[in-house]
């Protein structure tokens, strides 16, 4: 059932009923759009266009380069260059991401996660001795959670590994106990593929409850194995470590030279929450409308990242007290606490957020869902597991009682902020709050078997995690046409330039098409390139969004102002194209673009092409992606060129200068020296030359090494589990022979 259930919710989009594939809502290339049940846009299918902007597009690129053999450290198809893997977004080393080169590999990597998520927790719980029922609906209702239903980029990526990684620390806690070996490969495995799942803030945010999970377990074990267990956690995480040593390497190699928003240093994310007056949406999920439907609620969608609902909230609530686990309980029940404390608000719990290393520089109230929505996922199993027995129908009796006026606690926040959803979608969300409420009620007071009211409210839980998450699912497109004539056009003609856009071919689809696009939606991004941009192309540009359309100041220059100011800026590093909305020629909105093309001064702009999704203007004479004085060029790709000089000379390459850049002229290495502010420069000797260009991180060589012994620790401890479990299955045999 764990793995049946996603593909039963996602069929449609399996199918093909409903269009999964991100290009179609983010790319801007669309000239037909078809809703799906729900209709609209918004609401949208997911809270964070992302899903589309780096995590499809980068991380397609980086499974391209991979598939062609090439290591994805850097992107030439983002800016004017920019690191890869080492911005993580693209989590390109990470497996699941190579689904990417399929149609809809996007959707296959969610579904899978989902998957690993609901058998990882399901094999928690049962380790935690939990009835099956419990433990079957606990699982299910992690493996459709708030986070997975809202948020579909990279963040939802070490969601999976949270329970993996506990199942290892379990595993381990129970061997010490025993005082046999082993046991801690699960660990090991959760938490690399946690840090090379592509967000480090989900991952650091599941490692700190990791270890709070760890503190308690050590505590329930006898003094005389304590040690024994810490000693097993800290080798179990030292190996993750360096199993994930190469993409930490390229990640904090790449943060000094970025520019990385509000994460820089600072109070960052400290003074920053969801806000009290949102927490009927922790338990009625679609209050405040469809996602992203009212605008007056744009900034709750911006900032939240995931939910719980009544029936699982109200079976936590039974399963905080018990005679087993009791220390466990009470963690969890305090993580979800402590955690949505942080995030909406509470008074005094930003003290917290200063006190914990690494929390302000992380947007802690959108990534902390996915960890207190597991704590209540294991609290709803145990209070399940009570439910079985007549003696703790009152417990959740109570606990109805308190989800009733929790409800009214927080719909009378709401109003009382002057916040008064309108629309049917928020009518109709309340409606399937109070019939929630009053089958919860129902199943509390109205069914006298233990056995049937605990079937019944484990069904329930099930059912109100799975409608939740099928309203995106069923919030996506069901007909629509991605125009790719102006792609084809660009991959035919733009050679060695880049282009740069106004709308269509939204950043950082470019890099999904590997056609070189000035414009950027990324973060991190290279500090010495936003710092160009602002100096050089668009004073008015976000340093995250610089797309051709997002305005850092609304009020100040547009895009189209700041582009024609800035043409020669444009032209001087190799921008041949200007990609435009087909009826920017026509449109007010584009009035300066069109008294530009009317003027006899500056760069030329000449129309030489144009569909009914969009029109490109070329720029005349832009600067060559490679020159070199006194030299004939034979370019054969970014990386690679054969130069016949008549004397030594200096080639400039138009792209971004960084540590990790080395070339090689006839085998030889050569230094990679800085030019024109970003730009890099080689020396080049007299006669023929062939030259070749890479790029790696500073200190791979390290990490590499640390790689390698990570996995050689990690196969040999997992050699005595595949002997033993060989002799188990041999015993197994001789008796089954002897009988």
């Amino acid at each position: 059932m764990l793995i049946l259930a996603p593909l039963v919710v996602k069929l449609p989009a399996l199918i093909g009923a409903l269009v999964a594939d991100p290009t179609l809502l983010y790319a801007q290339l669309q000239s037909y759009l078809h809703p799906g049940p729900i209709r609209g846009y918004p609401p949208y299918p997911t809270i964070d266009p992302n899903i589309g902007y780096t995590s499809h597009a980068l991380g397609r690129r980086a499974a391209l380069d991979l598939l062609s053999g090439d290591l994805p450290w850097w992107n030439h198809f983002e800016g004017v260059g920019a690191p890869l893997a080492g911005e993580m977004q693209s989590a390109a080393f990470f497996p699941l991401t190579w689904l990417m080169v399929l149609h809809d590999g996007q959707l296959y990597l969610h579904l899978i996660l989902q998957i690993i998520a609901g058998v990882s927790t399901w094999a928690l719980l049962r380790r935690l001795t939990l009835p099956t029922i419990a433990a079957l609906a606990g699982s299910l209702a992690f493996e459709f959670n708030g986070s997975f239903a809202w948020l579909a980029n990279a963040a939802i990526n070490p969601i999976p590994f949270l329970p993996l990684t506990l199942l290892g620390i379990e595993t381990l806690h129970d061997r010490a106990a025993t005082r046999t070996g082993g046991g801690w490969a699960s660990i090991t495995i959760g938490l690399a593929a946690s840090l090379y799942a592509g967000f480090p803030e989900v991952a650091y945010l599941d490692g700190l409850l990791v270890l709070a999970w760890t503190l308690v377990r050590t505590a329930s074990l006898p003094r005389n194995v304590r040690f024994h267990f810490l000693l097993g956690v800290c080798l179990a995480g030292t190996i993750a470590l360096c199993i994930a040593a190469p993409i930490l390497v390229a990640f904090f190699d790449y943060l000094p030279l970025a520019h990385t928003g509000s994460h820089d240093a600072g109070d960052g994310f400290a003074s920053s929450n969801i806000g009290c007056e949102f927490l009927l949406a922790l338990l009625s999920p679609y209050a405040f409308g469809g996602i992203f439907q009212d605008k007056s609620f744009a900034a709750f969608w911006g900032v939240v990242g995931g939910y719980a609902g009544c029936t699982l909230v109200a079976l936590a609530l039974c399963g905080v007290s018990g005679s087993t686990h009791r220390g466990l309980r009470i963690a969890l029940a305090l993580w979800v606490a402590v955690s949505l404390g942080m995030s909406y608000g509470f008074p005094g719990m930003s003290a917290l957020v200063h006190i914990i290393p690494g929390l302000k520089l992380a947007a802690y109230f959108r990534y902390l869902p996915p960890s207190w929505e597991f704590c209540l996922c294991v609290l709803a199993a145990f209070g399940l597991a009570h439910l079985q027995t007549e003696t703790h129908v009152a417990r959740f009796k109570g606990a109805t009682v308190a989800i009733v006026l929790m409800c009214g606690l927080t719909f009378w926040m709401m109003i009382r902020a002057n916040l008064l959803p309108q629309g049917r979608f928020a009518q109709i969300a309340w409606l399937v709050t109070a019939i929630v409420l009053l089958a919860n009620a129902a199943f509390a007071w109205g069914t006298r078997s233990a056995r049937v009211r605990s079937r019944a409210l484990a069904s329930l839980l099930v059912a109100e995690a799975v409608i939740y998450l099928l309203v995106p699912v069923l919030s996506l497109p069901s007909r629509g046409t991605v125009e790719l004539g102006g792609v084809r056009f660009l991959q035919a003609n733009l050679g060695q330039h880049r282009f740069t856009t106004l709308g269509p071919v939204q950043p950082n689809y470019g890099s999904y098409f590997g056609i070189a696009e000035v414009n950027h939606n990324d973060l991190p991004v290279p500090k010495a390139w936003t710092d160009y941009i602002v100096k050089h192309l668009d004073p008015n540009a976000s340093p995250i969004l610089f797309t051709g359309v997002s305005r850092a100041d609304p009020a100040g220059p547009s895009a189209v102002e700041s582009l024609l100011t800035h043409l020669e800026g444009y032209r001087r590093i190799g921008t041949r194209y200007v990609v435009a909305p087909a009826n920017a020629l026509g449109s007010p909105s584009f009035a300066p673009l069109q008294a530009y093309l009317q003027s006899p001064t500056g760069p030329r702009l000449s129309l030489v092409y144009s569909d009914k999704g969009m029109q490109f203007l070329e720029i005349a004479d832009p600067a060559p992606y490679l020159s070199a004085a006194g030299c004939s060029l034979v370019v054969e790709s970014r990386d690679a060129l054969e130069a016949d000089c008549s004397a030594s000379s200096k080639l400039i390459r138009l792209e971004l200068f960084m540590p990790g850049w080395q070339a090689w002229i006839n085998g030889s290495a050569q230094k990679v020296g800085p030019t024109g502010e970003i730009f890099q420069e080689v020396a080049l000797p007299k006669g023929r030359s062939t030259i070749r260009f890479a790029f790696s991180p500073p200190f791979i060589g390290w990490a590499y090494a640390l790689f390698g012994a990570g996995w050689a620790v990690l196969i040999i401890a997992l050699i005595p589990i595949r002997r033993s479990m060989t002799r188990k299955t041999a015993d197994a045999n001789a008796r089954v022979e002897r009988a």
